[in-house]
């Protein structure tokens, strides 16, 4: 398969809507898991080891990816970013979905051109408000 659906996810939103996607258009899925709840406050303070997980996930196959990862005050969590900055997404396309329970704020923009300084092409951002959908 062409596409690969990457997601990262805590409480399951994500998880959830990544694989919606990947068996709608069967697409092969994985999940970033950086490991336990203390790795993920790691991210905050931008440890190195999240670059390495990141570069350990093997996209080369793969033209397109669809990102999935939450909002977390206003921005995409520290996790996206660095799955961004070292997965090697030069001259992939790609496609972000991100889950937020009051606001995106500025984060089209930053994830754009995240993917524009990493070499990726950036094809579509979505959001869900998870609000939304478990009232649904």
């Amino acid at each position: 398969m062409d596409t690969l659906v990457i997601y990262y996810s805590i409480f399951g939103n994500n998880e959830g809507i990544a694989t919606n996607i990947a068996q709608a258009k069967n697409y092969d899925l994985i999940e970033f898991n950086p490991g336990t709840m203390l790795r993920v406050f790691q991210f905050f303070l931008r440890k190195k080891r999240l670059a390495k997980k990141a570069k350990q996930i093997n996209i080369e196959k793969y033209n397109n990816l669809i990102v999935c990862g939450p909002i977390w005050a206003g921005k995409p969590a520290p996790a996206i970013i660095k799955l961004i900055e070292n997965i090697g997404i030069k001259d992939k396309n790609v496609s972000c979905n991100f889950t937020y329970t009051q606001n995106y704020g500025e984060t089209e923009a930053q994830i754009a051109e995240s993917i524009k300084k990493n070499g990726g092409i950036s094809k579509e951002i979505i959001f869900w408000n998870i609000r939304d959908t478990e009232e649904a």
